[in-house]
């Protein structure tokens, strides 16, 4: 499995659609044989003006044609964006994924992080959400974002993440969404994800929380929030979050809230 795309041939035709729309810059390419059968896929977007996210490189017979179809998409790759100053190509893949470890490993990429993926279903939250302590609050509001809030909100978002946070907020729709925690009139704390509906999922891309005002159990008040919010459409049938490994807060978080692990994601990176 390899990052940054959906599951089924739906979800996928989504994302491709979207990002072809609304990246002028990416860059996806398929290998074709004589009869013009589709044996190989690579893409790249830019989640911010210095990053490339790839997508790949697939192919349909791994045994035979991956290794030459990989090595002729990473050459078209570098002789598009090598020319600019300071890109980053970041990728992302899972533990299991020893073919694409290789690859990158010889092409100079060093990894950067490392995430685990917990996965909600909905049955799962019927049963835990009753246990789950009351979190009223008076003085923190829970609520969508507005313009107003976008300093705030850049003071937040880690810096380097794999989206910006210009990226997000030029982005939100029915899909996307990013909700704000507001304490004493200030934004500290919030949460992004998406709905991926042709594979009846949410992911919840980023959930972050101003150092000063944890153990105020805000971000258990914003990961409810989107789980709420997710399950109440009906196409939804699980929920989706990764954790960088040395994060044990965050994993004890989500594990009270009725998580469970899946699968280990390593992210690779090269600077040209």
């Amino acid at each position: 499995m390899i990052g940054n795309f959906g599951y089924s041939t739906n979800e996928i035709e989504n994302q491709l659609k979207e990002y072809m729309s609304k990246q002028p810059l990416s860059f996806f390419q398929v290998a074709q044989d004589e009869s013009g059968e589709i044996r190989g896929f690579f893409g790249a977007i830019f989640s911010d003006p210095h990053t490339l996210r790839m997508f790949g490189p697939y192919a349909t017979d791994i045994e035979n044609e991956w290794e030459e179809i990989s090595e002729t998409f990473f050459e078209k790759i570098l002789e598009k964006y090598k020319p600019q100053k300071d890109i980053k190509l970041r990728v992302a893949f899972t533990k299991k994924n020893k073919l694409l470890k290789r690859f990158y490993k010889a092409h100079g990429f060093a990894q950067y992080n490392a995430e685990r993926t917990l996965v909600l279903k909905r049955p799962e939250w019927q049963r835990k959400s009753l246990e789950i302590d009351d979190l009223s609050n008076e003085s923190v509001e829970i609520r969508p974002y507005r313009d107003t809030d976008f300093a705030d909100f850049l003071n937040i978002h880690p810096k380097g993440a794999y989206f910006n946070a210009r990226y997000i907020v030029q982005n939100l729709n029915d899909l996307h969404s990013l909700v704000m925690a507001v304490l004493d009139d200030r934004v500290v704390g919030y949460v992004y994800y998406e709905d991926f509906k042709a594979d009846g999922f949410t992911d919840i891309c980023f959930l972050n929380v101003l150092h000063s005002a944890r153990n105020k159990k805000i971000g258990t008040k914003l990961a409810k929030k989107a789980i709420e919010d997710s399950f109440k459409k009906s196409k939804i049938k699980k929920i989706e979050i990764s954790v960088r490994l040395d994060n044990t807060a965050a994993f004890r978080l989500y594990q009270r809230l009725g998580f469970k692990e899946t699968v280990t994601y390593l992210a690779y990176e090269l600077k040209l």
